[in-house]
């Protein structure tokens, strides 16, 4: 999802939104699914929604690829996502809104990312969308869901194929063995945890309250000048 939204490695995604949303109104099929290889051909690897929502759709593209999938207690896992997915895809909020009217990158594809991922679920999620998910009256329906989910994936893919790996628990070694590559050096890395979502967040409000902010002071500003505008003129009409 982040590349989709900030191309942090340096590849251009400005057309992977349009292409995951068509997929999953395709139902993973037609022309999308031919464009979903033409966009995922450039990529060694990928994770996260909306990819996590096709495996079907990804081992008839790549039939010799391996899937590593995350699990941890199910109760652990919706508490995460609701402090911090759910606000920024799954709920309405004052900043999320805010940022979606901004006409620039990478704001401006937050607002056609939300239609998107909320078509995704529907597809992953027997037709219930993000905003279902994060309600938390429907939170034993998604619990549910999420160990459904996994036991899918686990029948989907060909056991050589997949690896089961524990968030919290396992690191590197699983990775490393599973992929046959060596271990790295560095520590394991704790990139998408919640301490990191929740500063996503706090920038998301920022951004918010900086552009409301910025906009109040502009019309402001027009505001004085037009009426200073207006009491020159008459001004000068009561000098002639």
């Amino acid at each position: 999802m982040k590349e989709i939204l900030f191309e942090e490695a340096g590849l251009s995604t400005i057309g992977d939104i349009r292409v995951w949303h068509q997929l999953a109104l395709q139902n993973g099929k037609g022309q999308a699914l031919e464009d979903l290889k033409t966009m995922l051909d450039p990529w060694a690897s990928g994770g996260d929604l909306p990819l996590s929502a096709f495996p079907k759709e990804l081992l008839k593209l790549y039939p010799d690829a391996k899937f590593i999938l995350t699990v941890r207690s199910p109760k652990k896992w919706y508490r995460s996502i609701s402090n911090t997915i759910c606000n920024i895809a799954g709920r309405e909020n004052w900043y999320m809104s805010t940022v979606r009217q901004l006409p620039f990158f990478p704001f401006n594809r937050f607002k056609i990312q939300k239609p998107m991922i909320n078509e995704v679920t529907r597809y992953a999620f027997d037709g219930n969308d993000f905003h279902y998910m994060c309600d938390p009256n429907n939170a034993e329906a998604t619990l549910k869901w999420y160990e459904d989910w996994n036991a899918k994936i686990k029948r989907i893919v060909p056991k050589r194929q997949l690896l089961i790996f524990e968030t919290g628990k396992d690191s590197y070694e699983e990775l490393a063995s599973f992929l046959k590559v060596p271990i790295p050096e560095e520590p394991y890395p704790r990139s998408n945890s919640t301490r990191n979502m929740k500063f996503i967040l706090l920038a998301m409000r920022t951004v918010a309250f900086v552009s409301i902010a910025l906009a109040v002071f502009l019309v402001t500003l027009l505001f004085v000048g037009f009426r200073r505008l207006i009491i020159g003129r008459k001004d000068n009409t009561k000098v002639d």
